[in-house]
This record gives C-alpha cells, sequence and structure tokens, in this order.
C-alpha cells in the first residue's frame, strides 16, 4: 500500500519528510515499565555478530551516551545527507540543522522537492530525535553494544541498543564518537529482522556558507500548551490526555490558532514511548456528509467501533490514520512506523471511543482544511 502523506510527528510545513526521514518515529514490540525487566533472554541478535560479552547488564555508559545525544542534537550545526530504508523503499533527504531555528529540508529522492524549514524540535529528522530519547529509560533497558561500534557517514560511532522488558532488541542506536549526534538507527520487529533504518550518509559539522533560510517558515503549531493551560483546552471539550494506551507518554501540546490550519483551533499532541510516536489532532465539531465523502475518496474506510463510526487508513505496513468524532470533537490519530499500528490506533479508539454525533451545520461551516493538514491528501 501507499504511505499516506501525513504530517504525523513534524506537523505543519512538514508534509515534504512524508519522503521518510521520520526519526523520531519508530518500530518496537509491546513496551513494558523498566520495572518489569527480568535479565537478558541470550537470544543473539540475527543481524550481528553479537557478542554477549560485550553486551553490559549495566547501562550507565548506554545513558551516558544517550544523555549527551539528546543534548547535542539540537546544539550543534551540521549538514548531511539522510536515507530512509524501509523494505524495498528508499527515501532520501538534504539536512541542514540550524540550532534554534529547525532543519532546512530538501528532498531528494523519489521525488525532488524544494528547500523547506521544518521548526525546531518537529521537523522529523535525526537532528530532532533527541527530544525522545529520554523515554528509552523508562520503556526499555538501554545497553551499551561496543562489539557493533562501526563507522557511519565516515565517522567512527557507539552503539547503543535498546531493549524491551521480554529481553527482545527493539532498536539500534549509532552515536557519533566526537560529538554525540545520532548518526543512524535501526528499528527491530519482534523476530530481531530490521524493519526501517534511517542513516546520515554524510555528514559536515557547522552550517553552509551559502546557507538562506527559506521564506516558508511560518508555523500554523507555533503556540505551545503548557500543563496549566490544558486544563482550559479541555473545559471547551478537547480530550487533551495526559497519555493513551500501550505507554506512550505526551511529549507536548501544541495549538494551531483560528484560521491558521483550520477555521477552528486546532490541537495537535505528541505521544511517544522512545520509538513508536503518534500524534493526535483534536479540533470542535461534527463530521458532514461531505466530509466522509471526501475522506472515502482519499482512502479511508468506515469501521463500526462501539456506539460510533472510525475512518482508518492503513499505509504501507507500519502506518495508520483513524478520524472520529467523539464528544463534540473530531480526532485525527497518526500513527507512523510501529510493529503493529492498528493495534495502536485500536486501543486509543477504545480509550476515547467514537459516538455516533453528526450535524451538517456545525462541521460544514469549517473550511475543507485536510489538504492543509495532510499535504494535499487526509
Amino acid at each position: 500500500m501507499n504511505r499516506p502523506a501525513v504530517v504525523g510527528v513534524a506537523c505543519a510545513g512538514a508534509a515534504t519528510l512524508a519522503l521518510g526521514v521520520l526519526a523520531l518515529l519508530g518500530s518496537a514490540p509491546t513496551s513494558a515499565s523498566a520495572g518489569a525487566w527480568t535479565g537478558w533472554t541470550g537470544r543473539v541478535d540475527p543481524q550481528s555478530t553479537a557478542d554477549l560479552a560485550a553486551m553490559t547488564a549495566d547501562d550507565d555508559v548506554a545513558v551516558r551516551l544517550l544523555a549527551r545525544s539528546a543534548k547535542a542534537a539540537t546544539a550543534l550545526a551540521y549538514a548531511g545527507r539522510a536515507t530512509t530504508t524501509q523494505g524495498e523503499q528508499q527515501a532520501t533527504a538534504d539536512l541542514v540543522h540550524v540550532p534554534g531555528r529547525g532543519t532546512i529540508v530538501t528532498a531528494v529522492s523519489p521525488t525532488p522537492r524544494p528547500a523547506t524549514l521544518a521548526p525546531e524540535g518537529r521537523s522529523g529528522t535525526v537532528a530532532d530525535d533527541g527530544r525522545v530519547l529520554n523515554l528509552l529509560f523508562v520503556h526499555y533497558r538501554v545497553l551499551r553494544q561496543a562489539d557493533l561500534d562501526t563507522r557511519v557517514a565516515g565517522r567512527p560511532a557507539d552503539a547503543v541498543v535498546a531493549v524491551s522488558a521480554d529481553g527482545v532488541v527493539a532498536a539500534r542506536f549509532w552515536l557519533d564518537h566526537a560529538t554525540g549526534l545520532l548518526l543512524r538507527k535501526e528499528l527491530l520487529d519482534s523476530t530481531g529482522a530490521v524493519v526501517r533504518t534511517v542513516s546520515l550518509t554524510s555528514l559536515k559539522l557547522g552550517l553552509p556558507t551559502s546557507t538562506s533560510i527559506p521564506a516558508t517558515t511560518t508555523d500554523r503549531f507555533g503556540t505551545v500548551v503548557a500543563q496549566k493551560e490544558l486544563a482550559a483546552q479541555r473545559a471547551k471539550g478537547c480530550p487533551c490526555p495526559e497519555a493513551l494506551p500501550g505507554g506512550l507518554t505526551l511529549v507536548e501540546t501544541r495549538l494551531s490558532q483560528a484560521g491558521a490550519v483550520l477555521a477552528a483551533p486546532v490541537v495537535h499532541q505528541v505521544f511517544s514511548d522512545g520509538l513508536e510516536t503518534v500524534s493526535l489532532f483534536s479540533v470542535a465539531g461534527l463530521l458532514t456528509d461531505a466530509d466522509t465523502n471526501d475522506l472515502r475518496q482519499n482512502g479511508f474506510v468506515p469501521e463500526a467501533a462501539v456506539d460510533g463510526t472510525a475512518w482508518v487508513r492503513s499505509g504501507d505496513g507500519s502506518a495508520w490514520t483513524a478520524v472520529w468524532v467523539t464528544g463534540g470533537q473530531v480526532l485525527t490519530l497518526v500513527v507512523s512506523d510501529a510493529e503493529d499500528p492498528a493495534s495502536t490506533a485500536s486501543a486509543v479508539l477504545q480509550a476515547m471511543p467514537p459516538t455516533s454525533e453528526q450535524d451538517d451545520s456545525v462541521w460544514g461551516r469549517i473550511q475543507r482544511g485536510w489538504e492543509r493538514i495532510f499535504g494535499g491528501r487526509a
């Protein structure tokens, strides 16, 4: 199936990142809390020549390396090329990271696109992966695996692995030995097979002298909703959950003002467990027949759920999008690069079940904004 052209975590202005450079998004077995750790199972990683003697049970070294990487991710300026591989699909983009501003992304293949500036922290590139690395310590066992050390983009890199509570390797990271920058990330399924790789193939520290920031820098989700302000949004009807099922923790909440994305304000929340990341969009209103027809034309299929209907669209095997109404709110859930996105979406739908509300007079007045959220396709 074709991968949906969704904004996902990067959201407004970053639809060009549908090419696949979404290092924030991961694939992992169902996670459990760190307290459930019962020890290394002894299963040799089939994708490496793992020497278990090099896999220390003490994760202090891995913690320090990841903490350093999280800091370096947005503090250092650099330019490079990133390639994402999933199955037979491959996408490439040139990146220029400008600390404090964002990442200039120029899609190279499979479809070249002009340079755009994605806001700091939400570019969906390796530059921003650091903000969720700390969640790995909560949901996964992080271990230093020195025998996997190698060179990435021509630079020596230190290897760290994330292991789920049942002892299965969920991801591998290679961090630049000199700076701590994340150079490569591999996401694995429960059998140990690599399902997705995001890697820098070239890297040069500092900004190129020719760097010019694109004019299209408007951040339509520019208002950060602080914790104390969430109550006000909930009073207006937004579910604005603190967490989602499966150990997905709230990373941040942002708000688009009325007219920026839709005629009504849109709340965008990001949740992650350190590997898997999902976005939840909330807007006051109800779906009309015209809206459901639009969804159907864009590949969404109605599925009965509890007292209402959810409109869902699967992607390339690792992505899932669902749209539904509950409590006078239209919710859009975007799940990317999960091992079982359908299960993630199902758990969220059970927690916030669809209802059968529909009112042409309300949602019909809201502009057709799906194209603006999803880069042309909802």
